[in-house]
């Protein structure tokens, strides 16, 4: 009996294995999920523990365009600087989906409004700087410079004096492609002081280029604000060492750094003197000034500057008070996002020194250059317009991508998406035309009328949205 039990016992527990076997599933669930992909895994487990809907209620999005008014008052996107239409490399995705953060997965089954919150969402990471009529116009009053229908602050004077100021903060230690965006400034600012005229004097500003972007250094970065090549003719050796003598390092002064230009202008006034100031920056103030207020008094005083504001590959907020900026000094706002960009906005100054130079030597001005610069204008407005919305279209494709392959979306939604995507380059090349159209057919009417017209027709609507 005893044999028995013990032979009869191993097999009572395997017809019980058995029999449990048969009455469960084939993979038990949990298994099932581990043997997922593991982005699909993750986009599973996000469907499950969030609503689409409710997590984009919370994110902070841009107006989805539909019409050129709100192209043109559209900040750029979180990556609306980067061209993700050109790649998909690893820092390109890698970049994207920082900035897309912690949103879940659209449901298969999505309502008509989850698609629209998940396209606006990603719009708003994407979305292009389209610029400004205004800029095209203050762009074209600077190339009628020495011109009898130039503005007083831009009629010719007997000396002329260029000052660049030139953000050295930590940021500019970022990378445009394989350059950081310093060594992309100092190959556009060595090829423009290298052409301008030998009676024009140039000095070099730079700021925050001591100390680091810790709160401990903060004091001594936002302090460090030197003219390390001081006004006088150019000389290349001297420049040169002086470029090389700093890297990008700390904090932003801006405001303290336009205070720094207007105390060392002290003496030249706009009488006998042209002033032209470029403030090349990165960034936003970072040290507690304001220098929205600072460049409004430089702009009233006796020195009169032409300041030229241009944003090196900078955000929606930093546009913004780089912007207003160039307003409260009646200057000119450009924003680039690489070394070619930068080094065309110096290449209107270079044309209007030469004619400068032209003029000391003859008393009078080439105006046919100066009108053929305000054709160049408006064609490179055309141009731009053209790029930024073949740009923002393929952008927008090329992360629809990045999503679906992750498992955020389905072929189906990247379908439906880029359709909305095809909608608002559609609305972009018609308001390109339109743009065009009206800068052409008001140009010859002079700046002061073109101005009240662009400005009626695509200024913001601020009591409409």
């Amino acid at each position: 009996m005893r044999l028995t039990k013990c032979l009869l016992l191993p097999l009572i527990a395997l017809s019980m294995a058995a029999c449990q076997s048969e009455s469960q599933p084939e993979k038990p669930e949990a298994e099932a999920a581990e043997q997922k992909e593991p982005n699909e895994q993750k986009a599973s487990d996000e469907k499950a523990e969030k609503d689409v809907e409710s997590v984009l209620a919370s994110q902070e999005m841009l107006k989805v365009p539909e019409n050129d008014r709100d192209l043109i008052n559209q900040p750029p996107g979180k990556i609306g600087g980067m061209d993700i239409s050109l790649g998909d490399t690893p820092q390109i995705k890698e970049a994207f989906f920082e900035a897309f953060g912690d949103v879940p997965a659209l449901p298969e089954d999505a309502t008509e409004k989850e698609l629209e919150l998940y396209f606006n969402y990603i719009y708003s990471l994407v979305a292009y700087d389209f610029q400004d009529p205004q800029d095209v116009l203050d762009q074209m009053e600077f190339a009628l410079s020495g011109t009898p229908e130039a503005d007083p602050r831009f009629a010719f004077k007997e000396n002329y004096n260029v000052e660049i100021i030139l953000d050295a903060s930590g940021s500019m230690a970022n990378y445009v492609g394989d350059q950081t965006r310093m060594e992309l400034a100092k190959k556009a600012i060595r090829d423009f002081v290298g052409q301008i005229p030998e009676e024009a004097k140039v000095s070099l500003r730079i700021y925050g280029h001591e100390g680091t972007g810790s709160e401990a250094d903060k004091a001594a970065s936002c302090k460090a604000i030197d003219e390390v090549y001081k006004r006088g003719a150019y000389d290349q050796a001297s420049f040169d060492k002086a470029m090389d003598a700093f890297k990008p390092a700390g904090w932003t002064p801006v405001a303290g750094a336009l205070e720094s230009a207007k105390e060392s202008f002290k003496g030249l006034d706009a009488k006998s003197n042209t002033n032209l100031v470029y403030l090349v920056s990165d960034g936003i103030e970072t040290c507690d000034g304001d220098p929205v207020a600072v460049a409004k008094t430089f702009a009233d005083s006796d020195i009169s500057p032409i300041i030229n504001v241009i944003g090196f590959n900078v955000d929606g907020e930093t546009q913004q008070q780089l912007k207003e900026v160039a307003a409260a000094a009646n200057g000119i706002f450009a924003n680039v996002s690489n070394g070619a960009e930068l080094a065309e906005e110096f290449k209107q100054s270079k044309e209007v020194l030469a004619r400068w130079e032209s003029w000391k030597v003859n008393s009078e001005t080439d105006v046919l250059a100066a009108s053929n610069a305000s054709s160049l204008a408006i064609s490179k407005f055309e141009n731009q317009w053209y790029a930024d919305t073949d740009g923002q279209y393929l952008g927008l494709v090329r992360v629809f991508g990045f999503l679906r392959e992750k498992g955020y979306l389905t072929f189906d939604q990247v379908d439906d998406l880029t359709v909305k995507a095809g909608e608002i380059e559609q609305i972009s090349k018609e308001s390109r035309e339109a743009i065009i159209n009206d800068l052409n057919q008001v140009k010859d009417q002079g700046l002061d009328k073109m101005r009240i017209q662009i400005d009626e027709k695509y200024k913001e609507n601020t009591t409409g949205q």
